[in-house]
């Protein structure tokens, strides 16, 4: 197998388990957005807690939509290669040793 053969194998490999990733954080999207959508209606005795409540889901929908767009951006980029890919995966002999102290 040839250097760009793996490469193109291990990048690819990683683009479907990040895919997959973000598919997997799109299914707990709906019970993220319905639990904001909950505590955005519902008033509860004391005011902090409310908007404890509320920023809390708002937190966790906006982190949850993040994962989802940086799992899909960095899958495509792992599909698509190159030698930015290529340099990342596997890097030349002379790379290795590039950071001196």
């Amino acid at each position: 197998m040839s250097r760009e053969d793996f490469v193109v194998l291990a990048s690819r490999t990683l683009a479907v388990l990040l895919m997959v990733w973000a598919l997997a954080d799109v299914s707990y999207l709906p019970g993220y957005v319905h639990s904001f959508l909950h505590y955005t209606s519902v008033e509860l005795p004391s005011p902090s807690a409310t908007q404890y409540y509320r920023h809390s889901h708002l937190i966790d929908v906006s982190f949850l939509v993040v994962r989802i767009i940086g799992f899909s951006l960095l899958s495509r980029w792992l599909f698509k290669g190159g030698p930015e890919v290529a340099a990342l995966l596997l890097p030349a002999a002379g790379e290795e040793g590039s950071v001196q102290n």
